[in-house]
């Protein structure tokens, strides 16, 4: 439960993060944080503690997101990174 709340919170901060203006991530650094948050989603969902449709919306938000600040092919790189390390992981179409 405490390992639910930790990357719960992380979740939200991470969202902050990458739509605040203030904070001035560069393009590695944003690549990171995205890797980071949609394997946390991704591991949650592996570990069945987020379901299918919860975890599609975090990933969701995040591409949405990822979209708005890096190239395409940097997208793709993230999805691939992630589904490597979890194939069943749900992303949106």
């Amino acid at each position: 439960m405490n390992k639910f709340l930790f990357l719960l919170s992380s979740f939200s901060l991470a969202t902050i993060t990458s739509t605040s203006q203030s904070f001035a991530l560069t393009q590695s650094e944003m690549q990171l944080m995205l890797v980071g948050s949609i394997g946390a989603v991704c591991e949650m969902h592996h570990e069945n503690n987020l379901s299918d449709s919860i975890a599609k919306i975090y990933t969701k938000q995040y591409l949405y997101h990822a979209n708005s600040s890096l190239s395409k092919s940097e997208v793709e790189d993230i999805k691939f990174a992630v589904l490597n390390n979890y194939p069943s992981c749900p992303f949106p179409k």
